[in-house]
């Protein structure tokens, strides 16, 4: 009995120190969403601009990830690239910027007596960057070659070439598209303070929050938008014309030396209610049926894997039977119901994790996040509707590891 108070009172005094979410919204339409946390002197931040389908025209995949290097490597408010880095690093401020599937993010972290210059930086970065023509083809080579250092590890590779639809990888060809008159218009069109959403936790309160946020970003205005360049002619994407081929899967990667692997990437489909992703996402993972084929829950998507011990080729039919067979046969009440527990006990953990908190926050913000009143509503019947929707062989991305002739080089036919 004693063991059991003492887990209730934990439980709730976790809860209790949940951060609650406060939100307000700038003049400019910048909408911000505050986590107060008085328990250490830091501050995080987390700044992420939406990037639709419509702001990358056809034939220019890479757009985003130029763009961002572009930033990142430019001169801003009057400080030289190289001086903000020294500035960044003598202040002890944790910045980086990253490319992701629905947008870019920025991340940051700073002890809290410098917050006001640590936001100072990210509103440099993105309000007064100055993009130079001269940058443009160094900034071009320097993301081929990050694209192409992914293929170094086959096990990456593998991993990036499923996680991406095939319209929308970056090619050598996509990459030396770009224009000088594209970034610009990407940057018009998707740097806009009404289309960002800025998500702070930490040692501030709600006041402190407005006048920080008001002081850096609050000059952020949108720049003329630009309307979108014509789409050139198909034939001349790499990415295009593998896509309008057909579905290019399974793909393969003969790599020497390694062992086999297949693997099947399920991409969450939109009409999945946020509920069920939720709950699916706890409950896939964990699947005994799929063994000795195991799943992961990765952002957007559910990922099964089998590290083979027979041929990738002859391995993937066998996991795609093993997902085909709990697609049909789905879960049952008490599998939802422990499902609902755990996600109803994931609050009091991310206490532990801010990272987790922002994240919940900004996916609840963006429309994605499980509400409690529609979670306890969700219905079995609904559960393995969306399980069958997600799972459905049309909507899989497969492919695999196979040991290749080591005088043939990694090669992916």
């Amino acid at each position: 009995m004693r063991a059991l108070l003492l887990t209730c009172l934990a439980t709730a005094l976790s809860l209790q120190a949940q951060a609650k979410v406060q939100a307000f919204i700038l003049p400019n339409g910048l909408r911000v969403l505050l986590l107060e946390d008085h328990e250490h002197p830091l501050v995080r931040v987390k700044l992420h601009l939406k990037v639709t389908v419509q702001d990358v025209p056809s034939g220019r995949q890479g757009l985003p990830q130029l763009a961002l290097r572009m930033v990142s490597h430019s001169d801003a408010g009057g400080f030289k690239a190289d001086e903000l880095e020294r500035f960044q690093e003598d202040a002890g401020i944790q910045l980086k910027a990253m490319a992701a599937p629905d947008g870019l993010d920025w991340q940051l972290s700073v002890r809290s007596r410098d917050q006001d210059r640590a936001l100072g930086l990210l509103a440099d970065r993105i309000l007064r960057s100055l993009f130079d023509p001269g940058m443009l083809e160094e900034q071009r080579e320097a993301c081929w070659h990050e694209e192409e250092g992914r293929g170094v590890d086959p096990l990456l590779r593998l991993r990036q070439s499923l996680s991406q639809a095939p319209e929308r990888r970056p090619t050598l060809t996509s990459l030396g598209t770009i224009t000088w008159e594209d970034l610009l218009t990407f940057r018009a069109r998707v740097f806009r303070p009404d289309h960002a959403l800025l998500v702070l936790h930490g040692d501030l309160g709600l006041e402190q929050a407005k006048r920080l946020v008001l002081l850096s970003l609050g000059s952020w205005t949108p720049q003329e938008t630009r309307s979108a360049p014509p789409s050139p002619d198909p034939s001349a994407s790499e990415g295009v014309q593998q896509a309008s081929s057909g579905k290019p899967w399974p793909l393969w990667i003969r790599v020497p030396g390694v062992g086999s692997r297949a693997q099947a990437v399920a991409p969450q489909p939109t009409e999945t209610l946020p509920e069920s992703a939720a709950l699916l996402n706890l409950l896939v993972p964990g699947e005994p049926s799929l063994l000795p084929a195991w799943a992961a829950a990765e952002a957007g998507c559910l990922v099964a894997t089998d590290d083979a011990e027979v041929d990738a080729s002859l391995a993937l039919p066998r996991l795609l039977a093993r997902l085909e067979a709990l697609r049909l046969r789905g879960f049952t009440q008490a599998d939802l119901d422990r499902a609902r527990t755990a996600w109803n006990a994931g609050p009091s953990l991310e206490t532990l994790h801010p990272e987790a908190q922002m994240n919940r926050a900004l996916q609840e913000a963006l429309g994605r996040g499980a509400d409690p009143d529609h979670m306890k509503a969700l219905s079995l019947e609904q559960l393995n509707a969306d399980l069958r929707r997600w799972f459905d062989p049309k909507n899989l991305r497969t492919g695999g590891l196979k040991k290749a002739d080591p005088a043939k080089g990694l090669v992916a036919p």
